[in-house]
């Protein structure tokens, strides 16, 4: 019984390399260039080792005839540039399409994700006031004056005056000072602290 494997084995592996044998030779026989066909009265055509000289006279008689009936129908002979075939061919690229050391992936490709909405930016808001509140003099007259400090600084301030350029007093009250802060045109408020805390 191991004897009948082994020739079963044995006629498969002769019948594989035959079949590449034969697969090989046809493969290289196409990427051959054909033989050129004799020219016409006594040429043969050579097809692997035969000769067959009817079938090579017919083919050649025939296309000798070619060239003739074109020069008829076209009035002239047919010439190819060589400029014309070059245009015909795909552009050679260095890269092989089938190259085997080029990764691929089998997950599908990941979904777009949509711009996010343009956000609009926040407007733009005054600095904190750098001043704080010291004390007042004459709220209940016609031009009420504040005593404001800006860190080593003690201003005395009244409406209408322009502090640093930036501020502008608007009303002074017994509860708070009304400032405008100029680059902006918003108004602050510094709060007057009463006198019973």
């Amino acid at each position: 019984m191991k004897l009948a494997l082994v020739k079963r084995v044995l006629a498969f592996a002769i019948l594989g390399i035959a079949m590449a044998w034969t697969g090989y030779r046809v493969q290289m026989a196409a990427m051959r260039p054909h033989a050129p066909i004799a020219a016409a009265g006594g040429g043969a055509r050579a097809i692997g080792s035969r000769v067959q000289p009817v079938l090579a006279a017919r083919q050649s008689s025939r296309l000798a005839a070619l060239p003739a009936a074109l020069g008829n129908a076209a009035g002239t002979a047919p010439t190819i540039r060589p400029t014309k075939l070059a245009e015909l061919r795909p552009p050679l690229s260095v890269e092989s399409a089938r190259n085997p050391f080029v990764a691929s992936s089998w997950l599908p490709p990941l979904p777009e994700v949509p711009p996010a909405p343009a956000v609009r930016p926040a407007p733009p808001t005054p600095p904190p006031l750098p001043f704080a509140y010291v004390g007042g003099l004459d709220q209940k007259a016609a031009k009420p004056r504040a005593f404001l400090s800006n860190a080593d600084q003690l201003l005395i301030v009244s409406p209408g005056d322009v502090v640093d350029g930036q501020y502008r007093v608007e009303s002074i009250s017994d509860t708070d000072v009304v400032l405008t802060y100029l680059p902006l045109n918003q108004r602050q408020v510094i709060a007057v602290p009463s006198e019973g805390k």
